[in-house]
């Protein structure tokens, strides 16, 4: 799905108006069962019908050919040749000339969608050739991008061509347009292709949401004139498509029937709605419903958010996440697809299921709710099963979009009894938002009880607790968010009275590193701030940059959710109470996370006063998938009668750091930090190495101080120190008017009708190389901007623009 002004209904939150003590997005359900038939077979071959993505290639290297073969994709949906679609604010990419060579490396066929010839979206007539203002144009142009295909050397790799992309409100209606001027269209359209490629697929209509009439009307008016498409199209993108898509096939063949039309084959080249996307425990019954529906033949996940990053599969950081495991897991399937007891169901818990051609094996993919099950797998061969089975379950956790996962977590394995051809393997303790895996092979053990193994939590583990299942108070409420840990986050914490008072359960007594998810969007791109407390203790304020957006931003092509490095906390063994309360301004809160440094066998008493609860520092991060720098504000004093000891300064520096503003600097040689003023090869912490201006390490600036010898130091919001000599630092953004700039940003920049650079006030896009003539600099806090002589204004940020042109 490209964002549009009728995306508005998809994209309010889903408020759950949740109180203090009331359990957040896990719905408790009850014990729930799972069967599976391994004799009753829905597809004889697993051929991954709802394995694709829209746009999932940006070009011939992303992602990688490793990461996305993994998944054995069947289509994808991209531009033609040429195209100039810029969707989701992006410039031009993925057109089918540079991303067949990477389908075809990874098995899979690619849909055309001719109307991406287009820039605007929705396809705007008025500056773009349209066919009712000029249909030999709009022909040629079909002509030519089919022939390019054809003679592109993967016209084998075609899948089909999409003549028309939800032509219910981006042709019909669109400037005044009739069912009738989209029946001339499709059909001229439809016969240009086949003029130019007589052996091409189409595919189509494409609407939007499944309307029973609409498709009637089209089928009526293809049949009539011959035009009926090799596959029939649509996109299911709301929340409730997943379990209503089987009942809209049967209204499909029903109107097939009544018309006289064999049933076509169907393509759901978009589906999930954007706070579903990724989101294991939500796509398992996309999958599901897909493989259930015989008709169904290919499918792609939504395009809400990035080029090139399978729908959201991956991060930001071009890393596998909690969703791509569930799609491994399906890309691993071989065999038939068996009849699982959730197909009839069609609730929130879903599963697919599959045995192997030799029977020697039978996986099952499940989730969507919270709680605990049991898969019963049922008519196992019983040549390869005779008295016991090995059995593993592992979990993938949803920890938000650009949170990697590295791999599934084994959280069952062993043995279990054979007994009638059945087996059952109990799963405890389930996430509504996670994936499962159950992996059933034979065994050589003759024991007839259960011998499972169920992980268990180690004191070196990281804790890592949701915010909506937390105490809510005040204002405080649940919304759902794809970009989240665990698909939800709390927001709505609107005075001084409203925050989140998290649980926090450690095994061990000692240091933690907390890191907080959260997210920013505040107009005013201000820090917001939160009071925080740990066991009745005030701690230092935590800090939360601007993020660009909220967490349920649409489209989110920054990565609205980031990461706070708060620094380090001392946690009592057992149970410890975490509070962050808003303070200024009003940030968003997902999760927070404690790492143990080193745990402690005794407790900490939190009554001591003695005793140091004061964060350390934070850690600076680059990207959404790492931590956002921020700095640690000091309390005000309080009247409670609870002591705040300040954070302390390191012991080993000769001078004390004064604070400042915080700026940014980057860095124009290589360099290390160090964990001291004083610049020594055990006081190292890092290296940053230097190759371009463009791509240099940046760093935020919270103090000035100066070793035992005089020398200039820059503190860091991460606590360790760098050089201020000038000749290895510099302000990140120009400070000074320059009369002409290029763009050197490889994606090039943005120009904006204000001060304020937020995706509504943005104007064009520039290109990397592109001059620009400039009028004055304007500082915007602690970074500056440049307005042009044509009003707009960019970024002063110096990884954007050069005074020269490389």
């Amino acid at each position: 799905m490209i964002i549009h002004k009728r995306t508005v209904a998809f994209l309010a939150a889903i408020t759950m108006g949740l109180t203090l003590g009331a359990i957040g997005s896990s719905a408790k359900a009850d014990d729930s069962t799972i069967n599976v038939d391994t004799t009753q077979a829905v597809r004889t071959q697993t051929t991954h019908v709802a394995s694709g993505g829209l746009y999932g290639m940006s070009d011939s290297n992303t992602p990688s050919a490793d990461l996305l073969s993994a998944l054995k994709p069947k289509v994808f949906t991209q531009a033609p040749p040429g195209g100039q679609q810029s969707p989701n604010g992006l410039p031009p990419a993925g057109d089918f000339m540079n991303v067949a060579s990477l389908s075809q490396k990874v098995g899979s066929k690619i849909i055309i969608r001719l109307p991406d010839h287009f820039k605007n979206f929705p396809y705007n007539f008025t500056s773009n050739a349209g066919f009712e203002k000029d249909e030999a144009n709009w022909l040629a142009s079909v002509g030519e991008m089919v022939q390019k295909a054809k003679d592109s050397g993967y016209a084998s790799d075609i899948y089909g061509y999409e003549l028309w992309n939800e032509p219910n409100w981006t042709f019909v209606g669109n400037s005044g347009k009739t069912m009738q001027q989209y029946y001339e269209m499709w059909n001229a359209t439809y016969n240009e292709v086949k003029k130019v490629d007589p052996s091409a697929k189409i595919v189509g209509p494409s609407i939007e949401h499944w309307d029973k009439n609409w498709i009637t009307g089209f089928l009526t008016n293809a049949k009539n004139n011959n035009t009926l498409p090799d596959v029939i199209c649509w996109h299911e993108l709301e929340d409730g498509t997943a379990a209503s898509f089987p009942d809209h096939v049967k209204q499909l063949d029903a109107i097939e029937d009544n018309l006289g039309i064999k049933h076509l084959p169907v393509s759901i080249n978009e589906y999930s709605a954007p706070q579903q996307t990724g989101v294991p425990g939500l796509m398992i019954h996309y999958i599901q419903s897909f493989e259930n529906v015989p008709e169904l033949d290919s499918s792609c996940i939504a395009f809400w958010y990035n080029y090139g990053r399978m729908d959201n599969l991956l991060t930001d950081q071009q890393k596998p996440n909690g969703g791509y495991w569930l799609y491994k897991w399906y890309g691993d399937m071989a065999g038939q697809i068996d009849k699982t007891s959730t197909a009839d169901t069609n609730g929130d818990l879903a599963s697919v299921a599959n045995t192997t051609d030799n029977k020697d094996q039978t996986s099952v993919i499940f989730g969507g709710t919270a709680g605990n099950t049991t898969i019963n797998v049922n008519n196992l061969d019983s040549a390869k099963f005779s008295k016991s089975a090995s059995v593993q379950v592992k979990e993938t956790s949803w920890d938000g979009v650009d949170s990697a996962v590295d791999s599934p977590k084994t959280i069952v394995s062993g043995t279990v009894p054979v007994k009638n051809g059945t087996v059952s393997v109990p799963v405890k303790n389930m996430k509504a938002a996670n994936g499962y895996q159950l992996v059933v092979t034979p065994s050589d053990s003759t024991s007839t009880t259960d011998n499972l193994q169920y992980a268990q939590a180690q004191a070196t583990d990281p804790i890592r607790v949701e915010a909506e299942d937390s105490g809510l108070l005040g204002t405080a409420k649940t919304y759902q968010g794809s970009y989240a840990s665990g698909n939800h986050y709390v927001g709505s914490i609107n005075d001084a009275s409203s925050g989140v008072s998290f649980k926090v359960n450690a095994l061990a007594a000692g240091q933690y590193k907390l890191e907080i998810g959260y997210a920013n969007g505040n107009q005013d791109q201000k820090d917001a701030s939160d009071k925080v407390t740990l066991n009745n203790k005030t701690l230092n304020d935590a800090v939360f940059p601007y993020t660009t957006g909220w967490t349920n931003a649409v489209p989110n092509v920054n990565g609205t959710r980031k990461v706070l490095q708060y620094g380090t906390v001392d946690l009592n063994k057992g149970e410890n109470t975490l509070t962050l309360m808003k303070d200024s301004s009003f940030a968003e809160l997902d999760y927070v996370q404690l790492t143990p440094v080193n745990p402690r066998p005794t407790p900490v008493n939190p009554d001591n006063n003695n005793t140091n609860q004061t964060p350390t520092g934070t850690i600076t991060g680059t990207s959404s998938s790492s931590a956002t720098s921020s700095s640690i504000k000091t309390p005000a004093a309080s009247s409670s009668s609870t002591n705040t000891e300040p954070a302390k300064t390191e012991t080993n520096s000769t001078s004390k750091a004064t604070t400042v503003k915080s700026f940014k600097v980057y860095a124009k040689k290589s360099l290390y930090s160090y964990k001291s003023v004083n610049f020594t090869k055990n006081n190292r912490v890092k290296k940053y190495v230097v190759k371009s201006r463009m791509t240099a390490p940046t760093f935020t600036v919270i103090a000035k101080a100066k070793s035992a010898n005089g020398t200039a130091r820059y503190k860091l919001s991460d606590g360790t120190y760098i050089t201020a000599n000038k000749k290895y630092v510099a302000n990140l953004y120009w400070q000074t008017k320059h009369s002409n700039l290029y763009v050197t940003n490889k994606t090039g920049l943005y120009e904006y009708k204000s001060t304020t650079l937020s995706k509504k006030n943005q104007v064009k896009h520039v290109k990397k190389g592109q001059a620009l003539q400039v009028k004055k600099v304007v500082k915007h806090g602690a970074t500056t901007r440049f307005q042009l002589t044509n009003g707009n204004y960019i970024t002063g940020n110096k990884q954007f623009t050069s005074l020269t042109k490389f």
